[in-house]
């Protein structure tokens, strides 16, 4: 793998530019908008991706002057747009998930009942403030066209998933808690739920049949 290529927060980057040149601050506030919920590593590296694209020839820079006070702008580079195109055609790797939430899930038998409620409540609610950005973000590109007019139909592609993928936690949170709402502790279950934790398993086991027999 060449040393210069970038990361996907620098493909990020690289498709903002691709579409007008941005400060860093800009670059930056877009990155934060739902794109840290998609690609949380994004959020932590938005400003040091810029000095390595820079370095490496994929954007360009100039400075503008507001009075007294400069700013640096970036612009994607003829080899910049070359190295998105060419990107975009590797395949794709495997969504992963970073779900703090679910790893406490995992651990519950260490901790309380109480500290195992208190987790699906609060992922819940996490959930629900996020769904209600991705919803704003949509009925804000369908009142005007969004910062990306000509990207409109693809921002919609993902802003269906980002809510379909929100709707799914929320509606698991309740259905997990409604699942332990009699369990007397997080350890005991494992051994006195054991029809509970059977029907728990279902969906696992139907997804595996219909995997099996071509169904979908």
């Amino acid at each position: 793998m060449p040393e210069r290529e970038p990361t996907v927060t620098g493909y990020l980057t690289l498709g903002l530019l691709a579409g007008r040149d941005w400060s860093a601050y800009q670059l930056a506030e877009q990155l934060g908008r739902g794109v840290s919920q998609l690609w949380p590593s994004a959020d932590r590296g938005r400003y040091a991706v810029l000095n390595r694209l820079h370095t490496a020839g994929f954007v360009a820079t100039r400075q503008e002057h507001t009075g007294k006070r400069a700013r640096t702008i970036y612009s994607i580079t003829p080899e910049g747009r070359e190295a998105l195109a060419a990107w975009l055609r590797t395949p794709v790797r495997p969504p992963t998930v970073e779900f703090e939430g679910m790893v406490r899930v995992l651990l519950s038998d260490q901790g309380s009942l109480e500290d195992l409620r208190a987790t699906l409540a609060r992922t819940r609610e996490q959930a629900l403030a996020n769904r209600e950005m991705f919803a704003r973000y949509a009925a804000f590109i369908s009142a005007t066209g969004g910062t990306f007019p000509e990207r409109k139909h693809l921002f919609a592609l993902a802003n269906t998933f980002m809510i379909g993928h929100y709707d799914h936690i929320i509606s698991w949170a309740d259905w997990a808690e409604q699942q332990i709402a009699d369990w007397p502790d997080t350890v005991t279950p494992a051994h006195t739920r054991g029809g509970q934790v059977h029907d728990m398993l279902a969906p696992g086991r139907e997804a595996l049949a219909a995997d099996s027999t071509g169904e979908r």
